[in-house]
C-alpha cells in the first residue's frame, strides 16, 4: 500500500515582470501550499528520507514507522516528490527529488514478496519523478502565472501517480496475486529502463 505526500517549495525572485506570489503565512517563508488532492501533504518538518536515485533498494529495515495494527495492508510504504523551483531574473530552474519516508513506512510482516510489492511503489514514484521532469523541462514560464503554471503540473502528475499506484495495488491485490504481482514488477522494470533518459533531473 501506498501513501503520498506532496511538497512544493518555491523561490520567487525579483525580475522585471513583477512576480507576485501567495504564502501562508502559517507555514515557513517561500513555502507554498499546495491544496489536497486525497494526498496528504508534508508538513514541513524534516524528517529521515531515502533518495531513489542513491539508494533504490529498499530492505525491511527502512520500515521504522509503527504499523497499524487495525489496517488491512501487511504494509505501508510513504513517499513523495519534492520539488524546489526558482524564477527570476536568470530565468525558471527546479529541482527535484524522489524519496522514501522510513518514519512513516511500516510494516507487519517480513515477506520477501511483500518487500517487492512496496519497492514497486517506490520506484513508481521514480517513474513520476521523471515525468514531472519532463514536464519542467518542456514548460515556458509566463510572467506572473509561474506559481500557478507549476502547480497545476505539480498537481496534474500528482494525481496521476496516485491514480497508477492505487492500479498496482489493485491489478495485485496488494501482491497477493503472484502472476499479477510478477508482470507489474517487470511493466515497471520496462518503464525504468524506457525512461532512463529523463532520470538525470536536476
Amino acid at each position: 500500500m501506498q501513501l503520498l505526500y506532496l511538497f512544493l517549495v518555491a523561490t520567487l525572485l525579483p525580475f522585471s515582470g513583477g512576480l507576485t506570489t501567495s504564502v501562508d503565512p502559517a507555514r515557513p517563508a517561500n513555502t507554498v501550499t499546495v491544496p489536497p488532492l486525497n494526498i496528504a501533504i508534508v508538513d514541513g518538518h524534516a524528517r529521515e528520507q531515502i533518495d531513489w536515485r542513491q539508494r533504490r533498494a529498499l530492505n525491511w529495515n527502512d520500515f521504522k514507522g509503527k504499523p497499524v495494527e487495525s489496517a488491512p495492508n501487511a504494509a505501508l510504504t510513504s513517499t513523495s516528490i519534492l520539488i524546489n523551483y526558482k524564477y527570476g531574473s536568470n530565468g525558471f530552474s527546479y529541482s527535484l527529488q524522489c524519496v522514501f519516508y522510513p518514519g512513516t513506512s511500516w510494516t507487519k510482516v517480513s515477506s520477501s514478496r511483500i518487500l517487492a510489492h512496496e519497492q514497486g511503489h517506490f520506484d513508481i514514484t521514480q517513474l513520476f519523478t521523471r515525468k514531472m521532469h519532463q514536464a519542467l523541462a518542456a514548460y515556458q514560464p509566463r510572467d506572473g502565472k509561474v506559481e500557478e503554471d507549476v502547480m497545476k503540473i505539480y498537481k496534474e502528475v500528482a494525481a496521476q501517480q496516485a491514480a497508477y499506484q492505487k492500479q498496482y495495488d489493485a491489478e495485485t491485490n496488494f501482491s497477493r496475486l503472484y502472476d499479477e504481482q510478477e508482470k507489474w514488477e517487470e511493466k515497471i522494470a520496462a518503464a525504468l529502463t524506457e525512461t532512463a533518459g529523463l532520470a538525470k533531473y536536476p
